[in-house]
Formats: structure tokens, C-alpha cells, sequence
């Protein structure tokens, strides 16, 4: 990666994954790489079974080709129909966390979450959470706000 810093390798990581390359994943994985679903209690241990995972992905990452576009506002946002939108990237050093939504083909709807590591300028590790949204409680409306864009609706 000939010396870039944390943060253009884990751009350049996230556009592969919305890319679905996994030819650019692989040669941006450290040959450890773990990617680890806190929620499911799995952790998927180095690039070919990361790549399996897509190859293998119910319904096809691949075969039903995926398609994105820009989307202008105050920063870049790359989406990913129908899955994923990044919304954003922030750290320094070798830890990042980035932040996006995704939308399955059945209209399910998610936030996720991902906290990655670079090690030898490679991403080595990644820690990925995905959480639906919910309705908030009428009990609290009093002390929130529900400002236009934040959340899935």
C-alpha cells in the first residue's frame, strides 16, 4: 500500500466493499484479517472465507449486479442499490469507525456500525453491528427532537 494513511485505506476498503470487489478486498485484507458480527456471535477468519461469504451471499451480491451512484451533499456518500449508503468515516491512527444504512431486497431496513483496524497497511480487523430501527416511545417525546433525515424514514 506503499505508505498511505489509515484513513485512505479504509476509504479505498469501503469502496471495494460497496464495489463488491473482492479482488481490491482481498489485495486491502492483512493476511490475519478477522471480520467479527458481535450480534450473530460470528467471526469470519481470513480472506477466503470473507470472500466466500460474498461469493455465497443468499440472492447474490454478484450475480444480480449491484449498481451505485453518487450522492451530492456536504460530503461525498456513495450508495449501494439496494444495499448499502455510507453516511460517514471518522478516526485517526489505525482505528476507524464508519457509519451507513442498508436496505435488503425484502425492504428490511438497517443501521450499521463497522470499527476497523489497520495493521502494516492493511485492514486487519473489522467489528461490524447492525441494528434495525424502531419506533420511539411517545412517553419521551416531550424531551426529543425528530429532525428531517435522521433515522430511516
Amino acid at each position: 500500500m506503499g505508505g498511505e494513511g489509515g484513513r485512505v485505506i479504509i476509504e479505498r476498503y469501503i469502496k471495494a466493499v460497496i464495489a463488491v470487489d473482492l479482488d481490491a478486498l482481498a489485495a486491502l485484507q492483512h493476511a490475519d484479517f478477522i471480520e467479527e458480527w458481535p450480534q450473530s456471535g460470528e467471526r469470519v477468519r481470513g480472506r477466503d472465507n470473507s470472500r466466500a461469504i460474498v461469493e455465497n451471499y443468499p440472492g447474490g451480491l454478484l450475480k444480480n449486479g449491484v449498481s451505485r451512484r453518487r450522492v451530492v451533499g456536504s460530503e461525498d456518500r456513495w450508495v449501494l442499490s439496494p444495499s448499502f449508503t455510507l453516511l460517514r468515516i471518522e478516526g485517526t491512527g489505525d482505528t476507524f469507525t464508519f457509519e451507513g444504512t442498508a436496505a435488503y431486497p425484502g425492504g428490511e431496513k438497517i443501521f450499521v456500525v463497522a470499527i476497523a483496524k489497520v495493521v502494516d497497511g492493511k485492514v486487519a480487523r473489522v467489528t461490524s453491528y447492525f441494528a434495525p430501527p424502531f419506533e420511539a416511545p411517545q412517553w419521551r417525546a416531550q424531551w426529543v427532537e425528530r429532525p428531517a433525515g435522521l433515522g430511516l424514514s
